[in-house]
This record gives structure tokens, C-alpha cells and sequence, in this order.
């Protein structure tokens, strides 16, 4: 639904505003088109002069019309391959209009009743690459216009709400969350409940450099490193896909990319710049503790006399700034931005520099009531529910600083209008307050602990090649990238002054070191097979290399975990069909082919030094029962015969020997030992537990319960091998729309994808590692979704757009990877989610709005083996649980049950005052099925780790006002969090409140 089109104004283009008569600028080109040349069009339905407009354009036609015949007229639209002849047949069909060529070539639209005066028509003649639809237009459009379901946030919205850390680019957008928001300087993706290492890669023009970034005991952060001041829109699609040039994976995709010259140049500009100035409130400079790196820790005043644990360094303490520190003009948070760009006939240059400075950010001051629950020191209390105790409302958050430089260079070489080449240059250098969530959940005074910044370095280069002549076997795109990605993150595990009594030099075990770099290809080509079908055929490649300056030395080195280093290669080919057999069905089918390698290289280099690396596994339990047995007489008789000379000797008389001996019990108590032994893939059973098969259920003796544990013989240490793990598969893609009406279509949608292990998952690491006995499968994902899509446009008499789009979907999963109690990598069952998603929209020039509402009804995972292990001796797991199981890493992926977003807003004085506002809304985390865990932990004895952070609900208020008084300056005021609400993100897995009530006022000036 190609809505709101604007036309780019240069000395070779025209403009049409049909209704009111055509306002031309600029000189006319020749229409050149040839009537008998077929091409593909994809032209969406809406009004017949809309239609017509953009035929005009694909097709390089002039035609001539008189704006009243197409006045209030509704087009279908136009899919297919046609010849110009064709097409105008086809779109004037039923419209009581028909087409005439005329002597120069160009094309006049008349009544069937008549022939038109031609000094009353008007002349339509486009060059193709000038009439162009906005990125943000196209973005926001392709969530109601294609078959499957997506958001949208463009270059307006991402500035304007670009909050205090990267993730808050994803609020507001439906089902669409990151994990550890505030605990990262990242993005890790989490869509529908879907999250982790390659489960939705996230891409910025086409290149990857997602990091997995260990976090204890609570998990991995798969981290993509994005600088907000670059970004100008950002696609999330949902589920399975092989939409063209998209990498996606079980989960689905995210898509952005950096802004462009069309952004910075004014319409028929040649060359121009932006400067974007932005200053903020509701932060504080962070106080970095110096480190004594090199000092003997006994010297160091007051720091603690255990020094391989030092939870209580008081080096590592910051004095709190409160609310009443926060100063409207502290100048605490400032960005600014210049970009200057050129538009040519032949080239187009960009050039951008972005720096961003904010210190820590104050919490919100209200609404903290879930989060000020006593502390009761029971282990299965969520810390989250205690955090205000610690982490005050109103007071400084530490750790939650950042300075992000960014610069950005693009190059784009037009050979001709069909043919070009674009270099692209991207480098964000950032500093940001991380701590790991194990050392701030045992340490003391958890609010003041202030550790150093993270630090990371993330470079990118793309070259994409486009060729798309008038041939309908040719439509090429291809995408060469590559990434270099270098951290020092304080994740790796140990503590930043650390030291023991044998070496008692202060050192820093805390921050690890990575080197991460990614080279890949992407290819596709479009064909037009027939005017009713294409083809679209695609296929990418990606080598991925990490490796880590950190030197090992031992596993026990400061409590650091290993120095990942691994390379991995995935490559897939996949094909699309898109069948329209009637003008008011279209039919989709594709498969996609893929495959992948990953060997351990840090693993291979130490057994090549003789240092074995060894893995204690679990190879079975042992389950243990006892019974009331009675002695035979016989066995009674001995009994007496070996007693009686122990009484004799201790000088008992006769007398008391024969009543010792006549009152020895007759039973004793048997102890059975039966070995519980998993199958061939490692999986344990209920069905071969004694202590849980009814085994024990006829025994009338039986004393005591049944108990599983190890004993002798009940574990392994065993060599992880070094090979390279490798797997393939073929997946399908198929969906059908059919459009009920012009303005109303449903769609129905299959799809498939698998996700080979993850570097992170290929290598061995603390608290999540490799098994030496089993090879992990890779996820297997099915996916259905049915919608409705309206466009209500015509109906509520909407100026630029009405839309409805409602959403079911169901995602399965199967042998998803998690982490298991052993803290190996395996598979599980599956996991399956389901939901329904509504998004709306509406513009009618002066008001505007858009609701979005999600309801997800299930996120349930399955897994035998996992319920049997949790608890093994009474079974009270089930086998299918609400988020995953405690231990594994989907439990802390869960999404609020429910999530709401409004937009609504107004412009004022011809759209120099635009005033707006935004209301997000997010249910508290439930989960009945750990509440029922942990009311059975102390009696069963169930284990207690990796609890997920629980949220309250919450609603939040953001509001705008965004002046312009004249074309090329704007400013804006924004307000976040209005109401200053105390809460904390869902999916973290660190315990950080969000900020509170924020200010930031902007200045946009064009040159």
C-alpha cells in the first residue's frame, strides 16, 4: 500500500498532485519506453491515480490524463509480466477508461465516451530512479503489504527515542525486546520469546558481527554492537523467512541500516550536510575506580584479608549521587552528530561523525513496590524482587555510562540507471559500565559497586553491486562484507582486583579479551519466468573467526573462564517461486539449503601442547532404596552363635545371655543400589528410574525414599576430543494470500529453518561447554501464521493511511539447544510458542496514531530428560514447563504475557508544530510452574541457580514536541518516562532498574 509517495525534485522529474492538477518542476525527459518489451510489475492496490503514477514510473512512460476520470477510482493493482500495452489493459479494465498511443510515443487516458480535450491533460514522464518512495515510507508500508509479520522504526522514531542505551530502539515495537538492556551495550534480540547465538541475527547493511558474551552462571548475551546516531530504520521480521538479501534463522530477522545522502540532502540538492545537537538531563558522571593492578593487596588500605574472593573490595565503591544531584543542565548527556553528503549524476558520497557522552542515569522514583520486598535470605527469593533495597529509586544507577564515537563513510558509483556500486565504512568505538550478575549478586552493598568500562572497537565494510537492466532474467544484487570486532568486556568471570595469599600481587581477572572477525558474501537474482511467476534465487556465505589476547593458565586462574577461539563457516542456497495465478491469489513457495562447520581452535592448540583439557561428566546416577528384611531362622540361629561369645567375653551372666539373645531383632534394613543410565543421545528416562517407575510401589518393607546421586564409577573425566562438527538440511517456505476485496486479504504462512550450534556453543567454556559424549543436533523450527490485513483508508476517509493487520502464529522448535544441569550443552525436546499480535495505524494529515497488541498464549518447553534431572527422586517436574527449565537459558528468554504500545499525535500550522506522545505497556512476569518449583525446592531438594529476574508490570509515558520553523531546522523536545516508574526490563539478566524521568532537547539544522 504505497501510501504518502513523495517525489525527489530535481531538474529531470516531475510531480504530480493529482486531484488539484499537476505542479511540474524542472524540464521533461522523452518517453523511450517500448510497448512490446515485457518487465515485471509488483504494483500494489489503492487509488487508480496512485496506481497509475507508479506504473508510469516502472514502466518509463509519458502518459497524459485529466485527474477527474481517476478521481475516487480504486485500483487492484498490477502483479505480473506485461508488456506496456498489456499492463494499461490490464489496470483499465473496469474502470470505463482506455489508453491510446499517440504519434510521439507518449500514452493518453480518455473515456470510452468521449476524447478529451489534450490541452486539459496533463503529462506524466518519470525517469525511474528519480520517483521514489521514502525508506521510512516503504518500511512502515511493508508491515501491512506483505505476508508475514514485521515492525517497522525509521530514521524519525529512532532519534526521537533513542533513550539511554541501545536497546531502547526496540521499545515500543510489538513482541520485539532485547535481553540484559541495560548491562550490555548491546543489542541481543529477542523476538516472540526467541533469543540467543544465531537465533535472530541482526544485520547493519548486510554485514553480522553479533558477539556471545558469557554471563556466569545466568547465561550469554549474543550481543550486536549498533550505534543508534548511525542507524536510519530498523525491519524486524518474525519467524522463518528467505524474504531476498535477508539473513534469518529460527527466530527471524533484524534488519537495519545506516543512514544515507537522501537523508542529509535537501529534494534537488547536490550537496549539503546535517548537524544534529542533542543535550540531556537525568545523569551523572561515573566515578572509575582506579584498579592496584601490580600492588600487594595487604598494602592496599582496607581491602579484604580473603583476596581470591574479594566480594566486599572497597576500592570498587562509589558514594551515590540522589535525585537532588540530577541538574537539568549538568551536561552529563550530549551527542552530536555531522554528516555532509553529495548527490551527482555519476556518484553519491556520504561522510558522518557521531559522538555520544552520558553518565550514569538516575532510576525512576515510583512504582517500586514489587521491587521493595523484604529480603529473606531464602535461596529461591528472585533478587529482583528485593532490588530497590539495594538500588534506591531516585539514586544513581553505577555501571550504565557510556561514550560512543562513531564515524561513517558510503560511496555509491552509478555506471548507469540500472548498474551501480556502493563501498561502505562503518567504526563505533565505545566505552560502557558492564558487571558480570554473579559478582553483583554476592557482593556487599550490591547499589555502590562501581566496576570498570568495557571497551569495544566494532569496524564493518560492505561492497554491494546491483545490475537490474530492462531484462526479465536479470534483476542482481550481491553483498560482500566483512567485520572486525575487537572488546575488552569485563565478562570474564573473575574479579577486577584479584589476588590469593601464595601471589599476592593484585591483578584483574575480571575483564576478557575477543577478537571476533566475520567475512560473508550475499548473492541473489530475480526472474521473471512468466507474466504471472517469478523466480528468486539467493544464496550467502559467512566465515566467522574468534580468537582472545588473554593468556590461560589453568582453570582455576582468578576464576576467569576459558579464552574461547573457534572458526565457523555457515552457507546456504535458497530459491523462491512467487505464483500469481489470478489477480486475486498469490501463492509463495521456496526451500532453502544450508550447512555449517565449527571446529574449537583454543581446544585443538593446547592438546597440540600436551595440555589436555579434561571434562567431567556424569555417565549415569545411581538410585538408592532400602527395605525391612526379616532373617531366616537359620540366619536368626548364626546370629545367636556369633553373639553369644561377644557376651560371654563382656561378662554377662547366663541368665542376661539367653534374654539378649531371645529378644535380637528379627529385621534388618537392606540397602539396593540400581544404576539410572541415560540412552545412546545422553537422555535420561522416568521409565528406567527406580525411584520413579513404580518399582518401589509394591514393595510393603520398603523404609525411607528413594534417593539419586553419584557414586563410584558414576563419573567420567574424559578428554574433549577436537573435531570439526559439521551438519546440513533442507528447509521449505510456503504461504498463500488471498485478497477478499481491494482493500482486504488474509494470508496463511509455512515455514522452516534450522540453527546449527552457535561459536559459542562449538566451544568449550565455564558453566556452558561442550559435551565430550554427544553431539548437539542442530534446532529444527516450524512455524504457521494466519492474518488479516485491512486497509481502512477509504472507509474512515483517512488523508494518507488506515490500516489493520491481526496475526496468529504458532512456532515449534525441535532439539533446541540449552544448557543442561550439568552445564553442558544438549538438546532438548522442543519448545513451543504461540500468540496473537494486532497492529493498527492511522493518518489523516493532522492527527495520527498507531496501536499495537500483543497476547501470547503459550511458551511452553518440553523435555522428558530435563524433568526427570530436575527432580529425580519425587517427579514433580513435569515434563513440559511455562518458559524452560531451572538451570537452562530459555527460562530467562520469557516475554511479558501480554505488551501494548500506543502512538498518537498532531500537526499544526501546514506541519511546522508536530506534538506526540508514546504509551508502552508490559504485564508482570508469571510463571506458574516455578512458583510450584520453588514451593518444592527445600522438601525435594531441588537445585536452586540461574533464577530468572522477575518484573513487575508496568506502564511508561513518553511525549514530544518537535517545532521546525523553517525547511532546514527543527527542534525537539522529548520527555521519557514521564511518570518516573521504578522498574526493570523484561529478559535481563542483570539486576539494573531502568532510568527514570528523562529531558532531551535537539537541534537539526540543514546546509
Amino acid at each position: 500500500m504505497l501510501r504518502g509517495q513523495t517525489l525527489r525534485h530535481t531538474p529531470l522529474t516531475i510531480a504530480l498532485h493529482l486531484g488539484l492538477g499537476i505542479s511540474c518542476l524542472g524540464s521533461s525527459l522523452p518517453g523511450y519506453a517500448q510497448t512490446a518489451t515485457a518487465q515485471t510489475f509488483n504494483i500494489p492496490a489503492g487509488s487508480l491515480d496512485q496506481v497509475l503514477n507508479r506504473f508510469a514510473l516502472e514502466a518509463g512512460i509519458e502518459l497524459y490524463l485529466d485527474a477527474a476520470l481517476t478521481q475516487g477510482v480504486q485500483s487492484p493493482g498490477l502483479q505480473g509480466h506485461y508488456s506496456v500495452d498489456q499492463a494499461l489493459h490490464q489496470l483499465l479494465a473496469t474502470t470505463g477508461l482506455r489508453a491510446q498511443r499517440q504519434a510521439d510515443g507518449a500514452w493518453r487516458l480518455s473515456a470510452l465516451a468521449a476524447q478529451e480535450d489534450t490541452d486539459t491533460l496533463t503529462p506524466l514522464f518519470i525517469e525511474a530512479d528519480e520517483y521514489l518512495i521514502s525508506r521510512d515510507e516503504a518500511g512502515h508500508d511493508s508491515v501491512y503489504d506483505d505476508n508475514i509479520s514485521s515492525v517497522y522504526s525509521g530514521k524519525e522514531q529512532i532519534e526521537r527515542y533513542k533513550g539511554a542505551n541501545p536497546a531502547d530502539l526496540f521499545k515500543g515495537m510489538l513482541n520485539v525486546y532485547t535481553g540484559d538492556a541495560r548491562n550490555s551495550g548491546g543489542l541481543d534480540p529477542n523476538i516472540r520469546g526467541i533469543q540467543g547465538p544465531g537465533r535472530v541475527p541482526l544485520t547493519i547493511d548486510g554485514t553480522e558481527q553479533a558477539m556471545s558474551v558469557w554471563r556466569g552462571y545466568n547465561g550469554a548475551s549474543n550481543r550486536s554492537y549498533i550505534d543508534p546516531n548511525l542507524i536510519g530504520g530498523i525491519k524486524v521480521i518474525k519467524g522463518p523467512n528467505i524474504e531476498r538479501n535477508v539473513n534469518s534463522s529460527v527466530g527471524g530477522a533484524v534488519v537495519a541500516s545506516t543512514i544515507n545522502v537522501d537523508d542529509i540532502l535537501a529534494e534537488g540538492e547536490r550537496f549539503g550536510g546535517e548537524l544534529k545537537l542533542e543535550a540531556g538531563n537525568n545523569t551523572v558522571n561515573p566515578r572509575i575506580p582506579q584498579l592496584h593492578t601490580g600492588e600487594i593487596f595487604y598494602n592496599v588500605p582496607g581491602f579484604p584479608m580473603n583476596p581470591s574472593v574479594p566480594s566486599s573490595d572497597p576500592t570498587l565503591r562509589v558514594n551515590l549521587k540522589t535525585s537532588s544531584d540530577d541538574k537539568l543542565l549538568s551536561g552529563n548527556d550530549h551527542a552530536y552528530r555531522l554528516a555532509l553528503g553529495t548527490r551527482q549524476e555519476q556518484f553519491e558520497l556520504l561522510g558522518a561523525y557521531a559522538f555520544r557522552e552520558h553518565g550514569n542515569y538516575f532510576s525512576g522514583k515510583n512504582g517500586a513496590g514489587f521491587y521493595s520486598q523484604p529480603d529473606t535470605g531464602e535461596r529461591t527469593q528472585e533478587y529482583s524482587q528485593s532490588l530497590a533495597l539495594d538500588f534506591h529509586p531516585g539514586d544513581e544507577v553505577p555501571n550504565t555510562s557510556s561514550k560512543m564515537e562513531s564515524w561513517l563513510f558510503k560511496a555509491r558509483w552509478k555506471f548507469d540507471d540500472d548498474h551501480s556500486l556502493t563501498f561502505g565504512y562503518r567504526d563505533t568505538d565505545m566505552l560502557y559500565g558492564e558487571i558480570l550478575p554473579t559478582r553483583l549478586a554476592n557482593a556487599d552493598d550490591k547499589g555502590a559497586v562501581q566496576w570498570p568500562l568495557s571497551h569495544v572497537d566494532a569496524k564493518a565494510y560492505n561492497l554491494e553491486y546491483e545490475f537490474n537492466p530492462d531484462n526479465r532474467w536479470i534483476d542482481l544484487y550481491a553483498n560482500l562484507w566483512t567485520t572486525r570486532t575487537e572488546s575488552d568486556t569485563y565478562s570474564a568471570g573473575g574479579f577486577p582486583n584479584y589476588a590469593t595469599w601464595e601471589d599476592p600481587v593484585l591483578r584483574n581477572t575480571a575483564v576478557a579479551n575477543a577478537d571476533q572477525n566475520r567475512v560473508g558474501i550475499t548473492l541473489s537474482n530475480q526472474l521473471a519466468l512468466a507474466s504471472s511467476l517469478d523466480l528468486t534465487l539467493g544464496g550467502s556465505y559467512q566465515h566467522e573467526k574468534l580468537r582472545s589476547g588473554d593468556v590461560y593458565n589453568g582453570v582455576d586462574d582468578g576464576w576467569r573462564m576459558f579464552p574461547r577461539a573457534g572458526r565457523r563457516a555457515e552457507s546456504e542456497f535458497n530459491f523462491n517461486f512467487d505464483w500469481r495465478p489470478t489477480d486475486f491469489l498469490t501463492l509463495d513457495l521456496g526451500a532453502r539449503y544450508s550447512s555449517y562447520w565449527a571446529k574449537d581452535d583454543f581446544l585443538a592448540e593446547q592438546q597440540a601442547a600436551g595440555n589436555l583439557i579434561n571434562t567431567v561428566v556424569q555417565t549415569h546416577y545411581e538410585a538408592t532404596y532400602r527395605t525391612i528384611e526379616t532373617y531366616t531362622d537359620e540366619e536368626m540361629e548364626a546370629r545367636r552363635e556369633s553373639t553369644r561369645p561377644q557376651l560371654e567375653g563382656f561378662g554377662f551372666s547366663e541368665a542376661e545371655i539367653a534374654e539378649i539373645l531371645a529378644n535380637l531383632s528379627t529385621t534388618y534394613t537392606a540397602t539396593h543400589v540400581v544404576d539410572w543410565r541415560p540412552d545412546s543421545d545422553g537422555r535420561y528416562s522416568r521409565a528406567n528410574n527406580a525411584c520413579l517407575n513404580g518399582t518401589l510401589d509394591n514393595i510393603d518393607n520398603l523404609s525411607g525414599d528413594c534417593t539419586i546421586g553419584s557414586g563410584p564409577g558414576t563419573t567420567a573425566v574424559v578428554a574433549t576430543p577436537v573435531k570439526t562438527r559439521r551438519g546440513h538440511d533442507w528447509t521449505p517456505v510456503a504461504s498463500a494470500a488471498l485478497r477478499l476485496s481491494d482493500d482486504s486479504r488474509v494470508y496463511l504462512r509455512y515455514s522452516e529453518a534450522v540453527r546449527y550450534p552457535s561459536m559459542f556453543e562449538s566451544t568449550i567454556g565455564f558453566s556452558a561447554s561442550l559435551n565430550p559424549f554427544y553431539t548437539l543436533k542442530p534446532e529444527h523450527a516450524f512455524n504457521y501464521e494466519i492474518g488479516y490485513v485491512h486497509n481502512l483508508t477509504g472507509l474512515l476517509n483517512a488523508e494518507r493511511y488506515a490500516d489493520f493487520k491481526l496475526a496468529y502464529y504458532q512456532h515449534r522448535t525441535k532439539d533446541v539447544i540449552e544448557r543442561s544441569t550439568n552445564f553442558l550443552f544438549y538438546n532438548i525436546d522442543q519448545q513451543t510458542l504461540r500468540g496473537i499480535e494486532l497492529q493498527t495505524r492511522y493518518d489523516n494529515g493532522g492527527l495520527f496514531g498507531d496501536f499495537s497488541l500483543a497476547w501470547n498464549l503459550e511458551n511452553e518447553v518440553c523435555d522428558e530428560s530435563s524433568a526427570a534431572l530436575a527432580d529425580p527422586r519425587f517427579g514433580s517436574v513435569p515434563d513440559c514447563v511455562e518458559n524452560g527449565f531451572m538451570g537452562g537459558y530459555l527460562i530467562s528468554h520469557a516475554i511479558p504475557r501480554y505488551s501494548a504500545n500506543l502512538n498518537f499525535g498532531g500537526r499544526l500550522f501546514n506541519d511546522k508544530l508536530e506534538l506526540g506522545s508514546r504509551v508502552t505497556y508490559y504485564s508482570k512476569h508469571e510463571n506458574s510452574d516455578l512458583d510450584d518449583y520453588k514451593a518444592n525446592a527445600e522438601t525435594n531438594k531441588l537445585a536452586i541457580y540461574n533464577l530468572p529476574l522477575s518484573w513487575g508490570s508496568v506502564t511508561t509515558y513518553d511525549a514530544y514536541v518537535s517545532f521546525r520553523p523553517r525547511d532546514d531546522i527543527t527542534l525537539e523536545l522529548v520527555g521519557s518516562n514521564l511518570t518516573d516508574e521504578y522498574y526493570i526490563d523484561p529478559t535481563t539478566r542483570s539486576a539494573v532498574a531502568a532510568p527514570g524521568r528523562a529531558l532531551k532537547l535537539s537541534l537539526t539544522a540543514q546546509f
